[in-house]
């Protein structure tokens, strides 16, 4: 057992004594600044911070989700139709970026049918049954094919409605007001064309394309004096007009089959001859009224044939 003196509680007793005055003089300063800050208790600091955690989750969590659903995944599956199979991906193609996407497109679609409307209106003209009586009759509608006056049409409309008293005379109309009379170059009885000529030069010209690159689904605008937008529905590869399969018969031939574009909607008989073209403006067919018309390629060698006898 440890002895225990005077002198040794005395020591105990200062040691303790100077550890409390230390601890008394040494929070002289900290005190100081605990009264001038308010005092804040460790469990709403833990709260706080807590709350604001979940709030930041919730908004990088939000944000990041907007982005997938509304910008990433509906690209995705344009690009990589398809992952369409998956049905929950199915369902985010249904929502309205997609529904942004094909507005953005159609504008895009009106502006370039704008485009080529404004390309195109020059190079088509109207054509005129005169009377004796200077009477004119609107008989359809032709396209300018070459600067120097050669001009496509339906033979419909060049076909004067003669009568015992009058005898009238096919002429075409030009965009800025001028008349001029016709010259019957050539005819296409299998197509019903006709090609036709004018005195003049330096007339606008609209631009043949190949029709082989037609595709289903194509926006297309046809011309006549009012405007008529379409889309390319369906190919025929072995259309045979009826005129054309009356003569083979009667000749005892097999009548040749050609290729016509069908579109969605039916148009009237008089937009026959019409130019059809697509969204640069580029003739790719001439309208057979209803809802076919014939692709450039079927009429190319027409028309060039029309042009050597020209030369």
């Amino acid at each position: 057992m440890k002895n225990i003196t005077i002198k040794s509680l005395r020591e105990k007793q200062k040691d303790k004594s100077e550890i409390s005055e230390e601890f008394f003089n040494k929070p002289k300063n900290e005190i100081s600044e605990l009264l001038e800050q308010p005092y804040k208790p460790k469990r709403i600091k833990r709260i706080s911070s807590i709350i604001l955690f979940i709030l930041f989750v919730f908004f990088v969590g939000g944000t990041g989700g907007i982005l997938i659903d509304r910008i990433i995944l509906p690209s995705a599956l344009i690009k990589y139709p398809e992952l369409k199979q998956y049905e929950f991906l199915k369902r985010v193609n249904e929502g309205t970026t997609v529904v942004e996407i094909i507005k953005e497109i159609k504008i895009s679609e009106d502006g370039a049918m704008v485009e080529a409307i404004k390309k195109v209106s020059p190079s088509v003209i109207e054509v005129l049954e005169f009377s004796n009586k200077n009477n004119s009759i609107y008989k359809g509608t032709g396209t300018i094919l070459t600067s120097d006056g050669l001009i496509i049409v339906s033979t419909e409309s060049i076909t004067p409605n003669k009568t015992e008293e009058e005898n009238p005379v096919i002429k075409v109309k030009l965009k800025n007001g001028k008349v001029y009379e016709t010259i019957l170059v050539d005819i296409d009885l299998s197509t019903g064309l006709a090609i036709i000529k004018i005195e003049e030069l330096n007339l606008p010209v609209i631009p043949l394309t190949d029709s082989e690159n037609i595709q289903l689904g194509e926006k297309i605008v046809i011309i006549d004096n009012s405007v008529v937008s379409d889309i390319v529905s369906k190919f025929i590869d072995d259309y045979v007009s009826f005129d054309e399969q009356k003569r083979a018969e009667e000749k005892g031939t097999t009548a040749k089959t050609q290729l016509r574009i069908k579109t969605v909607n039916s148009l009237k008989n008089y937009f026959y001859g019409s130019p059809v073209v697509n969204l640069k403006g580029e003739i790719i067919g001439i309208s057979q009224g209803g809802d076919m018309f014939i692709p450039t390629n079927e009429i190319r060698g027409f028309i060039e044939l029309a042009m050597d006898k020209e030369k």
